[in-house]
């Protein structure tokens, strides 16, 4: 889906969006004004959502006996307030696809959707996850505690891989999905219910509606406290590098490219996979047509050497490795000047594929690797923090030393 918000659009819907007082489609939500302890506020009229719920406490005995991530205060535990109400009581949410749905008022078993509302479910209310929609890849467990290992794959709602019975088995009380608008959600979301009987509700989430998406989960999973955190760190991160980024003359942008595969697959400009390099102030050489699934379009190296970007980057296990000795790159001025890099991954891409909530922090990254005199952060720092705060675990230096080593300036 091509993004179409310019930065300076985009900046001032979400300074709108933290002043904004109210909730649109959740105005039924039992203790409002309450349950959030922010001040962030849903927009109205949200039409889009993400895809992904989770449900469950985690498997009893599991907690911190495994896995290289040190639990820091992980959501479940915060103590955030759920939404008022006794037990065996509902109240009607409206979803981001205008769906009136009947929840539980305390919601302590949830199951996402599909991937992506898997991976904003495990930095907002991992303890509340029954099962994941799919398998955590070992690699990840470095940042994600691997007592979450545990928890039954369902499989994904929208494909042929979910095991219903399964699902019945962990008993949810609600499936979430998370993610951009799609055509006919409402129908998708409503088949969804239908097969299992169980509650189920769109959150839309894009870059762009990132904060209200938040608030609104927090207060549906009685994670409010958690989610202040995230939005507080998203706000900054828009605040401090997205607005600064705004202002950097077209005439004095960075050029960037973005390979993957043998580097000719450029990812094209406008995408969810490629948005970060607009958000961080750089602009997008690849301004072709998507002709590979995956906002992706083949090219030449002819086309490439037209371009002639100011930086490259690769999706990690591409070509960035032998980038530098191959004859047929060497015109390249990128490759001449050293600026050529491989997009940090741990545990989700900090760019896209997917394009998960690592993007914040992807956009921090590139910012300071395009423009190391207007952007100052010590990545390491910045690093840990995120770590810290949306996937609950504590990095070590030599962690950050791998996530970094072929991304930062040579």
């Amino acid at each position: 889906m091509k993004v179409k918000m310019t930065l300076t659009v985009l900046l001032a819907a979400l300074i709108l969006t933290a002043a904004a007082a109210g909730c649109a489609g959740t105005e039924n939500m039992p203790g409002e004004g309450t349950g959030a302890t922010g001040t962030q506020a849903v927009p109205a009229a949200s039409q889009n959502g993400l895809t992904d719920t989770a449900a469950s406490t985690a498997p009893a005995g599991s907690a911190g006996t495994s896995g290289s991530a040190t639990s820091a205060g992980s959501a479940g535990t915060s103590g955030s307030a759920a939404p008022a109400g006794n037990v065996g009581e509902t109240y009607i949410f409206t979803d981001s696809a205008g769906r009136e749905v009947e929840l539980p008022s305390n919601i302590d078993r949830v199951a996402p959707s599909g991937p992506l509302a898997q991976i904003v479910l495990i930095t907002l209310c991992p303890d509340k996850l029954v099962g994941l929609a799919s398998v955590i890849e070992e690699n990840q467990f470095e940042y994600i505690d691997k007592k979450y290992e545990a928890l039954p794959v369902f499989g994904n709602f929208y494909a042929d891989t979910l095991n219903l019975e399964s699902v019945m088995m962990a008993a949810p009380q609600l499936i979430i999905d998370i993610g951009e608008s799609k055509p006919h959600i409402d129908d998708d979301m409503n088949g969804i219910q239908e097969r299992t009987g169980i509650p189920t509700v769109f959150i839309h989430m894009e870059m762009d509606t990132m904060l209200e998406a938040y608030e609104t989960l927090g207060r549906l999973t009685g994670e409010a406290e958690q989610a202040d955190r995230i939005i507080s760190y998203i706000t900054e991160t828009f605040e401090k590098t997205v607005q600064k980024a705004g202002a950097i003359p077209e005439a004095d942008r960075v050029r960037v490219y973005y390979g993957q595969e043998d580097g000719l697959t450029a990812f094209v400009s406008g995408t969810v996979h490629s948005d970060v390099i607009g958000f961080a102030g750089g602009f997008n050489v690849a301004e072709v047509e998507e002709s590979v699934r995956g906002g992706a379009s083949m090219i030449s190296m002819e086309q490439l050497m037209l371009w002639n970007p100011d930086v490259l980057l690769f999706v990690p296990g591409s070509i960035y490795d032998e980038v530098g000795a191959r004859v047929e790159w060497s015109g390249i001025g990128a490759v001449k000047t050293g600026r050529f890099y491989e997009v940090p991954v741990g545990p989700y891409n900090w760019m896209g594929r997917p394009p998960s909530v690592n993007r914040i922090l992807g956009i921090k990254w590139l910012a300071n690797l395009l423009y190391p005199d207007i952007f100052r952060f010590d990545m390491y720092e910045e690093t840990r923090e995120f770590f810290r705060i949306f996937y609950h675990c504590g990095v070590t230096d030599a962690q950050i030393e791998a996530l970094l080593a072929n991304s930062t300036l040579k």
